[in-house]
């Protein structure tokens, strides 16, 4: 159906789509917040990447991944503990959440609005999806060929955070 999205300050208040500044972006239509990148050298910089790692039984597939230096459960419970754009219910997305901000017709640049999704890698990003027949692995989505992978959770990946009712 398109897309319909709006950008957010750091206290999640809506910018103007010509604003030069924000950090979050909120798609209209399913209500998800996603983070922003940055080019900056800090937490949010789009040149980091984590192992996936995350030590809840209930929704880790049977084994947590490797506990990295630069791992997506402490990236998330650092942003959650930070607040970014007044949220503290950061997590990975699923598949499914992931592929709603792909967009196809991107053959250029990474496949997504790189207007309001600057610094993309074009690359995979970690879901928070465990491969089932395969305990060692999770699903990551590239962002180059829209193309999901089953990919060991002790690689390094980039990550874009979601916050929201998962769909």
């Amino acid at each position: 159906a398109g897309f319909d999205f709006s950008k957010l300050n750091s206290l999640g208040g809506v910018v103007a789509n010509n604003s030069s500044s924000w950090s979050c972006v909120k798609d209209n239509l399913t209500g998800l917040v996603w983070e922003a990148k940055t080019n900056d050298g800090g937490l949010h910089d789009y040149d980091i990447s984590y192992a996936w790692y995350n030590t809840n039984t209930s929704n880790n597939g049977g084994f947590a991944g490797e506990q990295k230096t630069n791992n997506t459960q402490t990236f998330i419970n650092t942003v959650n503990t930070q607040g970014l754009c007044g949220f503290k219910d950061w997590r990975l997305p699923t598949r499914q959440e992931l592929e709603t901000i792909i967009h196809y017709g991107q053959t250029t640049e990474a496949m997504i609005d790189n207007n309001l999704f600057v610094n993309t890698q074009k690359a995979l990003y970690w879901t928070s999806v465990p491969v089932a027949s395969s305990p060692t692995s999770a699903w990551a989505l590239s962002f180059l060929t829209a193309a999901d992978s089953q990919v060991y959770k002790g690689s390094l990946q980039y990550v874009r955070l979601v916050r929201g009712t998962q769909l």
